[in-house]
């Protein structure tokens, strides 16, 4: 049995086949329904995000803006093409889980069973479904891990190297991936290995880490860290959701599927306690400690999605050498497979539009309505008269729908768009001579604050019935900007929103 500086150098051979097969019809899966239904808010956000090219942004670093723009320059607006690195940094993350399964021990049942488990996760199939940032950090932050649990084993300092690179990676899509490497450094100090601490290379790989990242971090200093206030804004967020503290464990629990809410708890608890996983014991006090950081500061439940991959090996090793779990797997396994399957169908838009309002899919209802909305804009400023169409701006309650019109607005003769709402305050305001506003979403009280005339236009409508965040939003007309907009642009500025969805005035 292993001790905590004999970590066996052999592992299992790689159940190479049944593993790509699994990452592959994950991949052919999001792939084939990639052109449904349309973009989703964030996307149609680092679309726009990605023509304001910078080293960094309020919300986060630069790398999916930069790559939404290099998809969409080279394809041409394509869906298809926009999702397919999503589609195969999912599948990339299952053959990660079996890889990290391997590196623990996992023969090749165990390395299977663990594939699944990623692969019908809710964290793999729904955000493999978008490009967002997701993804591609459950990506890479799968990668970074099972890089570190081989070092463990082989002691290839070599290894800590390319973790150095692939966290500086990490880096450029979210700054969280700071939480979990300060949580492994200090677990690694009490728990051991402290060997890793001493190790140079480590430090050469850190080394890379700042330098790549001091460019986005200048920029956050330049500006006035804006990602705290942001970050503070999403921890009002899920206070207002009831999704904050120990309630955020539910989203956690979710993440994983049926087979991931398993196996969670059982190799947590094998990683803590197990002298068989002693070695690897900081890594499990790692996902504690980023759990319990999340749940005080008010993080998203899905935050430490990314590293779940860790527990779930470790679980499956376990069993795989348990006698009674052995002789019941098929019954264990088999009903929790097969309501993972199920769930595809209510988790991912394999169904027709129209049923779309009676899903429980609400990623999905977040992706339609959004060409709808333009042209509820669009009739309202075609019914202007055209001598006030030349000093006419769009401004919008959230960044979410400054992207959509960014997007659909041109094709149908709409002025240029912006709105104060987070990052998109970034983007530019209107220029001094703009006397009239369409102003989609907010509520009375708050445009009266800015403008000398405000009256209802209409409302948006998505035609499907499917209530989203958009559906049944104010559009108003407003004129007579109270001060220039050089000096109104600062106070319109927020991190919140005015009025929430379902909230409309």
């Amino acid at each position: 049995m292993p001790t905590d500086w004999q970590a066996s150098p052999h592992v299992p051979p790689l159940a190479r086949r049944p593993v790509l097969i699994i990452a592959g019809a994950v991949a052919l899966l999001l792939i084939s329904i990639s052109n449904r239904f349309g973009f989703s808010n964030d996307e149609l956000y680092f679309l726009v995000a990605g023509r304001h090219l910078d080293w960094g942004y309020p919300d986060q670093p630069p790398l999916v803006p930069v790559l939404t723009h290099v998809m969409d320059v080279l394809f041409g607006g394509s869906l298809v093409a926009l999702r397919t690195p999503p589609a195969l940094m999912a599948a990339g993350s299952v053959v990660v889980a079996a890889l990290t399964s391997r590196e623990l021990g996992g023969r090749r049942g165990a390395q299977i069973l663990t594939a699944t488990t990623c692969a019908l996760a809710p964290i793999t199939l729904q955000s493999g479904h978008a490009l967002i940032t997701t993804p591609v950090d459950t990506f890479l932050a799968g990668v970074s891990c099972w890089l570190l649990v081989r070092w463990i084993r082989l002691r290839d300092d070599r290894l800590l190297l390319v973790l150095g690179a692939v966290v500086a990676i990490e880096l450029q899509v979210k700054y969280l991936a700071v939480t979990f490497w300060g949580a492994l450094f200090a677990a690694a100090l009490v728990f051991g290995p402290r060997e890793l601490l001493r190790r140079p290379k480590l430090w050469i790989g850190t080394l890379l880490v700042v330098a790549v990242t001091t460019p986005s971090l200048i920029w956050q200093a330049q500006h006035g860290w804006p990602q705290i206030a942001v970050s503070k804004a999403v921890a009002d967020e899920v206070a207002r959701a009831g999704q904050g503290g120990v309630h955020m464990l539910s989203t956690l629990f979710s993440c994983g599927g049926f087979l991931g809410l398993l196996l969670l708890p059982h190799g947590l608890v094998r990683l803590l306690g197990s002298s068989r996983l002693r070695t690897y014991r900081f890594l499990g006090w790692s996902f504690v400690i980023i759990v319990v950081v999340y749940a005080v500061t008010g993080g998203r439940g899905y935050y430490a999605g990314s590293y779940l991959m860790l527990p779930w090996a470790a679980a499956v090793v376990d069993l795989q050498d348990r006698p009674k779990f052995l002789k019941r797997r098929w019954w264990i396994v088999t009903p929790l497979l097969l309501l993972s399957l199920a769930t595809i169908f209510v988790m991912l838009p394999v169904y027709p539009k129209s049923e779309l309002a009676n899903s429980p899919d609400k990623a999905s209802m977040a992706t339609v309505g959004w060409p709808e909305m333009a042209d509820s804009v669009a009739e309202v400023y075609q019914a202007m008269p055209s001598a006030d169409r030349g000093a006419t701006v769009i401004l919008t309650d959230r960044y979410e729908q400054a992207a959509a019109l960014d997007r659909y607005g041109p094709s149908r003769g709409l002025p240029p768009v912006y709105s104060g709402h987070r990052s998109y305050w970034y983007f530019g305001r209107p220029a001094d001579t703009s006397r009239h506003v369409i102003f989609v979403g907010a509520d009375r009280e708050y445009l009266d604050k800015f403008f000398g005339s405000v009256s209802k236009k209409g409302r948006v409508d998505n035609r499907l019935g499917v209530n989203n965040l958009n559906q049944g939003m104010p559009i108003w007309l407003c004129g007579d900007p109270k001060k220039p907009w050089s000096q109104l642009w600062p106070e319109l500025y927020r991190q919140a929103v005015v009025i929430a969805p379902g909230k409309h005035p």
